[in-house]
């Protein structure tokens, strides 16, 4: 399957200022998810209680639809998302546009209302991100290949074990279970069981996501695991003098 010219996807990330963390706290992490999903859709509604955030959430990852009370939806999705990971200071995204200059737009929605909960929650001012955001158009089947690894696996193992690229993974069973079960992650839905709101349709997302029919289910899995099993395992797509910022 060639990648269509006119029609490609873009990996989007975005770091905390300093790297502090800004997703260490599960209502913090349950609050950006909510906030993903609000702003491609609209906005998040007028004096949402944090409990319901939760609820609300719980019920996207689930694949339930969420009561309208909690967002105010005004157009449709901004961009169709194909993965997405949190770690404890930073994000990655691979999005596919749904409307014109719909990255720019959602992006910027996105990070400006995270950063006026983040600081209004915390007290604090000025700059939450490091810069607006760094985009990348993914043009080919190996880098599509390596950022659907790179989101999906390698990062979620930043959290399960923090310098495990430069030491080693602990354990490969477990590290493999942990992608199953983190929540802030896509790797349920396209490896796993999960079937959640968060991911664009199916129709959508098996363009770009059903790699194991391609190379069949063994191999593909051999290929996610390829990082698990070696130390200092690069992604040369990743080098951020490549990137460009939208």
């Amino acid at each position: 399957m060639a990648i269509d010219k006119d029609h490609i996807p873009y990996h989007v990330f975005s770091r905390a200022v300093d790297g502090k963390p800004i997703f260490r706290r599960k209502d913090d992490a349950h609050h950006f998810l909510f906030q993903m999903y609000a702003e491609n859709h609209g906005s998040p509604a007028a004096n949402v209680r944090r409990k319901d955030i939760q609820k609300a959430v719980e019920k996207l990852l689930v694949g339930e639809e969420t009561s309208k009370e909690f967002y105010v939806e005004k157009h449709e999705p901004l961009v169709h998302f194909l993965s997405f990971v949190q770690t404890v200071n930073h994000y990655h995204f691979l999005l596919l546009p749904n409307a014109e200059k719909g990255i720019s737009l959602y992006m910027k929605k996105l990070n400006i209302a995270f950063a006026k909960y983040f600081n209004l929650k915390y007290s604090r001012r000025g700059t939450l991100f490091e810069s607006r955001y760094k985009s990348v158009p993914i043009e080919t089947e190996a880098q599509l290949d390596a950022i659907i690894r790179y989101i999906n696996v390698k990062n979620p193992l930043d959290v399960y074990q923090p310098g495990w690229r430069e030491r080693g993974l602990r354990n490969e069973e477990e590290g493999w279970d942990f992608l199953h079960s983190y929540a802030y992650s896509s790797f349920p839905d396209i490896f796993g069981g999960r079937n959640s709101r968060f991911l664009a349709p199916k129709s959508i997302r098996s363009q770009f996501l059903d790699r194991a029919a391609i190379y069949g289910k063994k191999s593909y899995d051999e290929f996610l695991k390829q990082p698990m099993r070696t130390i200092g395992f690069g992604e040369v797509l990743l080098d951020e003098q490549s990137c460009s910022t939208s």
